[in-house]
């Protein structure tokens, strides 16, 4: 395994790439490839500052379904 020119290390048990697996492509169709592709352009701390940003609206989310359901 050589990873000191910062590449990956070689992995035999990945399928070829053209290998075609039905499941895997009925899958694929409900993908926003988009999403994923500006996301991959993102450094990994900015990805982790989109996580934390979205956690913490699903906090505040829940907050209000708390004092809604409290308030009834």
């Amino acid at each position: 395994m050589n990873t000191s020119d910062n590449q990956a290390p070689a992995r035999d048990d990945l399928a070829p790439p053209d290998f075609f697996d039905p499941v895997i492509e009925a899958y694929k169709k409900d993908v926003d490839r988009t999403l994923l592709r500006e996301n991959l352009k993102l450094t990994v701390e900015q990805r982790l500052l989109k996580a934390d940003r979205f956690h913490a609206s699903v906090d505040e989310w829940r907050k209000a379904g708390r004092r809604a359901r409290n308030e009834s």
